[in-house]
């Protein structure tokens, strides 16, 4: 076991015909009713139209026994909330390097017209070496696709995490485009630098005002 959320869990594995260590992401069971079986499958198809070095490949999507699953590249590394949490602050040039692999990563979607729509600390793995690679695909979405009733951000639920997330996504997660990531990836940066996303303090409510109409604070005010 590796790590999981409300959507199921991921396990490290062995690929036995390759024999290769890969992750498999595990839809819970309780989450298998028809609109998050389309999610599910859509991370899977969306993850694997990108081919990048700082992006986790998808090598494979299947059912066994009502259980559905997704293969992925496994990532021996560490998210950055993980690493500012334990190391606290880091260094300026470390944290540029590693948002400006994110950034490449995010430029290689949107040619693909594709947006992450959930870019935070948690989803941005470095690994020993100091490479990045960005995780999660489950909220991401073609941006040329027309909004419809299929869409499956359609109800009106904001996804994203509200600490990173930017204001025309919280108001229709559907307006959401790669500026939006670029926004969360400075958050994020901020966070890094920080050990603290802009605006920490409040309820859900208040933190998205604060996105929609504070300016962020400066981060000379931390450090």
């Amino acid at each position: 076991f590796v790590g999981g959320g409300g959507m199921g869990a991921v396990f490290r594995a062995i690929a036995t015909k390759l024999g290769r260590t890969v992750a498999v992401r595990v839809l819970s069971p309780y989450q298998t009713d028809a609109a998050n079986l389309r999610r599910f499958k859509n991370e899977a198809q969306r993850a694997a139209r990108l081919d990048h070095a700082n992006i986790a490949r998808v090598y494979y999507v299947g059912e066994d026994e009502g259980w559905h699953f997704i293969v992925f590249e496994f990532i021996e590394g560490v998210n950055l909330r993980d690493l500012v949490n334990h190391k606290g602050p880091l260094p300026v040039e470390e944290a540029l390097t590693y948002t400006l692999q994110a950034a490449a990563a995010l430029d290689h979607a949107a040619q693909r017209d594709l947006v992450h729509r959930d870019i935070k600390p948690s989803n941005v793995l470095v690994m020993k070496d100091g490479k990045v690679k960005l995780v999660d695909m489950g909220l991401a979405r073609l941006s040329q696709v027309e909004s419809t009733a299929h869409d499956l951000t359609a109800s009106g639920v904001t996804l994203g995490t509200f600490d990173y997330i930017s204001p025309e996504q919280a108001a229709d997660p559907r307006d959401a485009d790669v500026r939006s990531d670029i926004y969360s990836l400075g958050c994020t940066l901020f966070f890094i630098l920080t050990a603290s996303p802009p605006f920490p303090n409040g309820t859900v409510l208040q933190k998205l005002l604060s996105h929609s109409g504070e300016m962020p604070p400066d981060v000379r005010e931390y450090r």
